[in-house]
């Protein structure tokens, strides 16, 4: 009966307010501007500060590094939390891969079953390989100490040793809250459509939010959160350069001498043209002087695995990401027939609304291209059975280091003129296509897909951030019936 006078009193309270507009509203019985500001503005908050988890540090890093990651991916977020769902989507792709991969041969693992949280641990940057030629390490992923073990480069380690789910405590708790505070925004924002009261597009840009964090917790579950890595050493004081002398005799015939990322990065090395693309704006921003996300690798080979890195996704779980995007692409056109305080923001709303729908779903047509590209080469790689070890004798290696070293240059002056000049404009254009710090050809992007990109892009952000603006602009004159309060008796933490 209770409930049935509640309703009952808010159909009255919409009949009486209908038509009526009014600026700013302070808290009473019901809600006023500073308790919709302040519920959606924690809620968004949550989503994209709480409920993001970066990879794991360099060992020689600082405690407010772990801060600057976790803020970059937060600002990643703001940015579109679609981003943030992409760059778990597929790193939790690459962890599936390795359970199944490890999952082929248990006796590889000494019957220790590699769970998510192992791969999840190892993919970011959790566990560094050290050498007689590398004592400070570096990190590798959990395709590449699976090849180690593998080929007996290294020992299998004590995952328990690791201690994962002892430093993960603390999170888990901020997790359980960050879920239950966007679970009870979200049902609140779905009980006002259902009674047929108005809400704020600040309200539903935290809905969208929500929406995403849901998706995102889920495939993020088993992530860890652990700021140091762990060290382990090559079995029997083997060097890199012995691992990759091994790998161009057994497994890996056309290895090139130059590495970019780590001397080990050849392994299970795929080409994804989302993450070049993606640190292609990282390295601009950078050079403009505004790096305002993702912090600057300056060592080589690399101590940590940028958390921002896009891996390509799995193409049997698609069906989830798509659905995912779809309802993210969809949300704000709902805001369709909002009240605005003026025609003309109404129909700003409008258009920016489209063009995040269609950039949407755009960059997620693009996303499963270069994904299903990604399976195809993947499918494609040759098997590498396990060898036995052929005994590589110092002749090899110091015949090795002579390639390494060796200059390609010609020594005839005259056709080292005549070639740079030749190929003068061919590297104009290379020097647009490519501005990576060390020249990673596959961090090369197409000139023909880089402009339509980056002016699609730049059309996204003006959108992007005309929402956030009107999500406060038009809180100065809002339907009476906003301020109306679904329901009291539905528990909370802020709201």
């Amino acid at each position: 009966m209770a409930a049935n006078h509640s309703f009952a009193s808010q159909s009255s309270s919409n009949s009486t307010n209908a038509g009526q507009f009014v600026g700013w509203k302070g808290t009473s019985n019901d809600r006023g501007t500073i308790d919709i500001m302040w519920s959606s503005c924690v809620t968004i908050f949550l989503c994209c500060w709480v409920s993001t988890y970066p990879n794991t540090g360099s060992p020689k890093d600082k405690w407010h590094h772990s801060l600057r990651d976790k803020l970059s991916l937060a600002l990643i977020s703001i940015l579109g939390p679609d981003f943030l769902f992409g760059i778990a989507y597929g790193q939790f792709s690459s962890a599936r891969r390795s359970v199944k991969l490890f999952a082929k041969d248990q006796s590889l693992s000494n019957g220790t079953k590699w769970t998510y949280a192992y791969a999840f641990f190892t993919d970011m940057g959790g566990i560094h390989l050290t050498s007689p030629d590398f004592p400070d390490g570096f990190p590798i992923n959990a395709e590449q100490l699976h090849y180690l073990v593998l080929h007996k480069h290294v020992d299998f380690p004590d995952m328990s040793l690791m201690s994962i789910a002892e430093r993960n405590t603390l999170d888990t708790l901020s997790r359980i809250i960050t879920v239950f505070q966007a679970f009870w925004f979200f049902v609140t924002e779905i009980q006002r459509i259902r009674i047929g009261l108005p809400m704020t597009t600040l309200e539903l840009t935290a809905l969208s939010f929500t929406f995403v964090m849901f998706a995102t917790s889920i495939i993020w579950y088993a992530k860890p959160a652990i700021p140091k890595p762990r060290p382990i050493r090559t079995k029997d004081g083997k060097t890199v350069e012995h691992i990759r002398v091994y790998a161009r005799l057994n497994t890996h015939h056309n290895l090139p001498d130059t590495w970019y990322q780590t001397p080990l990065s050849f392994i299970g090395e795929n080409q994804f043209r989302i993450n070049a693309h993606w640190n292609y704006y990282v390295q601009l921003s950078r050079m403009i002087r505004f790096p305002f996300i993702s912090r600057p690798l300056t060592s080589r080979p690399w101590d940590r695995f940028p958390s921002d890195t896009w891996l390509p996704g799995d193409l049997k779980l698609s069906v989830f990401a798509v659905t995912i995007l779809l309802g993210f692409s969809f949300l704000f056109t709902l805001a369709w027939n909002f009240d605005f305080p003026t025609y003309t923001e109404k129909l700003l709303w409008r258009i920016c609304s489209i063009y995040h729908t269609v950039f949407s779903l755009y960059g997620g047509g693009y996303y499963w291209i270069e994904m299903v590209k990604n399976s195809r080469r993947q499918s494609m790689r040759p098997n590498t059975p396990q060898l036995e070890q052929q005994q590589i004798s110092p002749m090899t290696l110091a015949h090795n280091r002579e390639r390494q070293t060796r200059n390609p240059l010609p020594n005839n002056l005259m056709k080292g003129i005549v070639r740079r000049f030749s190929i003068n404009l061919e590297l104009l254009r290379k020097s647009w296509r490519n501005i990576s710090t060390d020249q990673d050809p596959n961090m090369e992007v197409p000139l023909r897909v880089l402009f339509p990109i980056s002016f699609t892009c730049f059309l996204y952000v003006l959108c992007r951030f005309y929402l956030y603006f009107e999500d406060f602009f038009a809180l100065r004159k809002q339907p009476a019936d906003v301020y109306v309060t679904v329901n009291k008796f539905i528990p909370f933490l802020i709201g």
